[in-house]
């Protein structure tokens, strides 16, 4: 009796599988609109394109489990649930645990992995992975030549974005790895000036400055209209700093000013400049009266609300403020204006881009169903869902970018030079933490001019690095 009961049993299952499988087979559109992209697995199952999966998908068996970066009440972290559907529909054999473990993943991820825990799949940031994980990451240059999941033929490697693939190669020689690509580019970010197009119209301004005089222009004519033109807050006032600097000098000579233990590249003629612009910014109330106490997300808030028209900032911040902006809120974004007198090393050949990644533990017992479900995350009715859902950019070729984003992928195309995160200014550690930042804040807030500027940090930075 138990035998038969078994066999029913049996049947039953095989049969409910080959109904799942044959679902997938069906209409291969991808979802084009909030509506079609929001709707739950079970629903788009038809629309998945599972029929372009490797050959030995369905075969796949065991176990997954993954670790995620976002939260569960995160939009990204919907779109991956609908990705895990869609992987488990098109192969049942497989079981995936997935984790939602937010910003956590940073400090639990670690010790989970040197412990010997059972995680097979990971969000991090690769510059981040490769250097603090590198001992527990897989080269994946071999699985990249798999097809990607509804990508019309082309392999995993071909259907992500040519840069962000380039960048992921090139960290690995950093971190003293084997030349190749230990994760899957995903999330990915630009740095730019995001701006309200409503405040910029309301001053009179018709397009967006490109160099130094037409972004003071600009600042004033906000001003005119009634709008504070500039703010940021303590999560990203380096950004402003560093984005100044490189656009000046670029990002290897900012690295070599806050690296430099002898304090003589602050009394560079750029430095003055700089701190003479930045006086001057504060002088004609070009900068947020709150600025000098601004808690992250306080600056990028007001951005929101309209109380302040300028944030230089990551492509992450229309959704961040999405629910204090509103649907209607016109987001533009520009590059850091072209700076004068500088070496021809930075302006707008420049842009700091990168990407959160997906990585596989090298001691994963289950490798080929756990790369298949990354092929999933990073498959084009994945992203497109970050585009729509997440307003974040799709890490895939070909796909739509967020309106509110429009602008940032010209620049991100046309960018031939990718500067690091905060263009180097954070390269002196807890110097520039401890120095640089707090140094530039008396700058911006009128507690010392230009010329006390320079001569405190040269003596900050004999201080800092004096007997290193």
């Amino acid at each position: 009796m138990r035998k038969t009961k078994a066999i029913t049993v049996l049947l039953i299952l095989c049969l409910a599988a080959f109904v799942v499988l044959s679902g997938c087979g069906g209409n291969k559109n991808e979802a084009s609109s909030p509506e079609q992209a929001s709707g739950n697995a079970s629903e788009n199952a038809s629309e998945t394109p599972s029929a372009q999966a490797s050959p030995e998908a369905s075969k796949l068996g065991g176990k997954v489990v993954f670790w995620s970066m976002w939260s569960n009440t995160e939009p990204q972290s919907k779109v991956i649930t609908e990705a895990i559907s869609e992987f488990k529909a098109a192969n049942p054999g497989v079981d995936v645990e997935v984790k939602f473990n937010g910003r956590e993943l940073f400090k639990l991820i670690k010790p989970a992995l040197e412990s010997g825990e059972t995680v097979d799949v990971f969000e991090y940031d690769p510059a981040g992975a490769l250097a603090n994980l590198k001992d527990h990451v897989l080269k994946l240059d071999d699985l990249l030549e798999q097809p990607a999941i509804g990508s019309d033929g082309k392999s995993v490697k071909d259907s992500l974005l040519p840069a962000l693939m380039n960048n992921v190669k090139s960290l690995s020689k950093t971190a003293g790895l084997e030349e190749g690509y230990y994760a899957l580019p995903q999330q990915p970010y630009a740095v730019l000036f995001f701006y309200n197009k409503a405040l910029f119209q309301k001053a009179g301004i018709t397009s967006v400055p490109k160099s130094w005089e037409e972004f003071l222009a600009a600042c004033e004519a906000l001003k005119k209209a009634g709008v504070e033109p500039i703010t940021f807050d303590d999560a990203y006032r380096d950004q402003f700093i560093g984005g100044y600097l490189s656009s000046a000098m670029g990002s290897d000579w900012v690295k070599a000013l806050v690296t430099d233990k002898t304090g003589a590249m602050w009394k560079d003629p750029m430095v003055l400049q700089f701190a003479k612009d930045m006086q001057a910014l504060h002088e004609k109330g070009y900068f947020s009266k709150t600025i000098g106490g601004n808690k992250y997300p306080a600056g990028q808030q007001d951005v929101a609300l309209g109380k302040s028209a300028m944030y230089f900032n990551g492509t992450w911040l229309p959704n961040e403020v999405s629910a204090t902006a509103g649907p209607d809120f016109q987001w533009g974004s520009f590059q850091f204006p072209i700076i004068p007198n500088g070496n021809d090393k930075g302006g707008q050949q420049g842009l700091s881009f990168g990407a959160q990644g997906i990585l596989l533990n090298k001691n994963s017992k289950n490798i080929p169903a756990a790369f298949e479900l990354m092929k999933y995350l990073v498959g084009k009715k994945a992203q497109e869902g970050m585009a729509v859902q997440a307003l974040a950019i799709p890490a895939t070729v070909d796909t739509p970018w967020p309106s509110s984003l429009a602008e940032a992928a010209v620049a991100f195309d046309k960018a031939t030079v990718n500067m690091p995160w905060g263009f180097s200014i954070n390269s002196g550690a807890d110097f520039s933490s401890g120095s640089v930042i707090p140094v530039f804040m008396e700058l911006v807030t009128g507690k010392i001019n230009a010329e006390q500027y320079v001569a405190k940090m040269e003596s900050e930075a004999k201080k800092f690095y004096g007997g290193k």
